[in-house]
């Protein structure tokens, strides 16, 4: 004897506690969220078409406009590297629960009805598209980032929400079917019971293809390039390799820019001569290549977001004294092909270490470090370094740039830093002889001395600085001593001061809004 199992449309059929209206309104809901998964998967799908942008980047940064500056702290220091992943997957989360809400309200409204049902649907998606539109102007800088693709991210939107008109009305009418009394159907005849499977299918493969689309996205995000890094438990070399510098940026995906050999750079604002500088006028005023560090604004002490690179550029000096800066210059906007801007005081502009480069570790400046070129700011944290440059403009005011208007500092003056790289936390060793070791850095500022203390900071030791890649003091250095370990327990405390003489803060501070800053201390044992 066997059992059948009901069917969920055909229990939620069956249910006396779910009157008609509500078993359409909770049909309405699932067409809905359906509907709402193929929308994004279209507008994911169509983001190389609008040049990097879509709804939910823009979105993104809308959410971090309005995100409390201690909340963003507490997700950042919380969830680190899998911070972005989470908050692409709330969006899309969001995303699905309107897509569900507005489904609910087309059910109620479509209920009973055959001929209108299509008709309004369209209503929905034109109320829809206008309605993303709407977010998206209302968040997005046209002037600086996305307005040449306004035409284009109004096709994506548009179609987006047809695809959610389209899926949900069909799956909604189907599910419709499926719920409708058995002599109804006999009367309805075969076309029905047909056209309802073709839409239960079309839709099913619709919804899977949306979950691939949306799984491949937030697969990408997961795994993106976030760092490489050393060896645990070994010191850097001097030069980090392309495949282990750290990548970090505001964007979900990074842009992949193809601009041609003929590349160049837009200068406006208050210069004398305004225009476009090609590639091979930025050639024509390199300067040798040069050594410099940068680190994360949000690198936490002795984290690994830091690396050292040669790069190959122009100073940024000559090229505005080419276009003629205006003497009520006060900053320089960058701006990157992913909408994203910062600025630096002309003074700083203007110093010789500041630099449009093109290349890095003798190749051309790699996709995820900023193709084709970007600003290299020594002594300024990584959100001043614009990648992926696209126009400076000279303006005669303090500029707030992307970071800036979400509460991190306009400064971003690189603090004072060192660290251990060898031994690790917890180490366990042996009695004897042991090499201590790791990096010091201090922006533009240089590094003239680095000290260990192995008892907690009761006393201080100086190490050798062994490596010093950078010959303009713009660059790490990796620094070593020799260790005579007798059996006990040690806290190990590293501190290091500047060119200018000026000693490393003991004070910790988190990352935000300015850099952390504090000692690094390590526990290891000797048996």
């Amino acid at each position: 004897m066997s059992t059948a199992v009901p069917s969920t449309n055909q229990a939620l059929t069956a249910d006396p506690r779910l009157d008609p209206e509500r078993r359409d309104r909770l049909r309405g809901l699932l067409a809905g969220i359906v509907g709402a998964l193929v929308l994004v998967a279209v507008v994911m799908l169509l983001r190389p078409f609008t040049g990097g942008f879509s709804i939910i980047d823009v979105l993104a940064d809308a959410t971090l406009l309005a995100m409390p500056i201690g909340l963003f702290a507490w997700l950042l220091e919380t969830f680190g590297t899998h911070a972005k992943t989470l908050f692409l997957v709330g969006l899309i989360a969001l995303f699905v629960l309107i897509g569900g809400g507005l489904g609910q309200l087309y059910a109620a409204r479509t209920a009973g009805a055959r001929r209108p049902m299509w008709a309004r649907a369209q209503a929905y998606a034109i109320g829809i598209a206008l309605g993303l539109g709407l977010v998206y102007l209302l968040v997005t800088d046209f002037v600086e980032s996305a307005g040449p693709s306004l035409l284009r991210v109004t096709l994506a939107l548009a179609l987006g929400a047809e695809a959610w008109a389209i899926v949900t009305a069909l799956l909604l009418n189907a599910l419709r079917h499926r719920g409708a009394p058995p002599e109804a159907m006999q009367h309805a005849g075969e076309g029905v019971d047909r056209r309802r499977a073709i839409a239960t299918g079309a839709t099913g493969v619709a919804m899977l293809g949306a979950l691939g689309v949306i799984g491949w996205d937030i697969t990408r995000v997961a795994n993106r390039q976030t760092v490489g890094g050393p060896t645990a438990g070994e010191l850097p070399p001097p030069i980090t390799p392309i495949d282990d510098f750290y990548v970090i940026s505001k964007n979900f995906i990074d842009p992949d820019p193809d601009r041609g050999d003929d590349w160049g750079v837009e200068i406006e604002g208050l210069v004398e001569r305004p225009g476009r500088i090609s590639r091979a006028e930025l050639e024509e005023l390199a300067g040798p290549d040069f050594v410099s560090t940068l680190t994360c604004i949000s690198n936490e002490i002795a984290g690994p977001l830091i690396g050292t690179a040669r790069w190959t550029g122009a100073p940024l000096g000559k090229v505005l004294e080419r276009a003629g800066v205006q003497p009520t210059a006060v900053d320089v906007v960058g701006l990157g092909e992913d909408g994203y801007t910062d600025s630096i005081p002309i003074e700083k502009a203007l110093a010789p270490e500041t630099h449009i480069v093109w290349g890095m570790n003798g190749e051309p400046l790699p996709r995820l470090h900023g193709t084709p070129v970007r600003l290299i700011v020594p002594g300024l944290y990584g959100i001043k370094n614009v990648k992926w440059l696209t126009k400076l403009s000279v303006v005669g005011r303090d500029y707030q740039g992307y970071w800036q208007e979400r509460g991190w500092t306009d400064e971003a003056i690189i603090k004072t830093q060192s660290h251990f790289d060898v031994p690790d936390a917890q180490d366990l060793l042996v009695a004897g002889t042991h090499e201590i070791g790791g990096v010091a850095f201090a922006g533009d500022r240089g590094i003239s001395k680095v000290e260990v203390s192995f008892d907690g900071g009761g006393t201080w030791r100086e190490a050798t600085i062994a490596e010093n890649p950078g010959d303009a003091g713009l660059s790490w250095v990796i620094w070593k001593m020799d260790w005579q370990g007798k059996s006990g327990s040690y806290v190990l405390v590293v501190r290091a001061t500047d060119g200018e003489g000026n000693l490393q803060t003991e004070e910790e501070t988190s990352t935000l809004p300015a850099g952390a800053s504090g000692y690094h201390r390590i526990r290891v044992g000797v048996a």
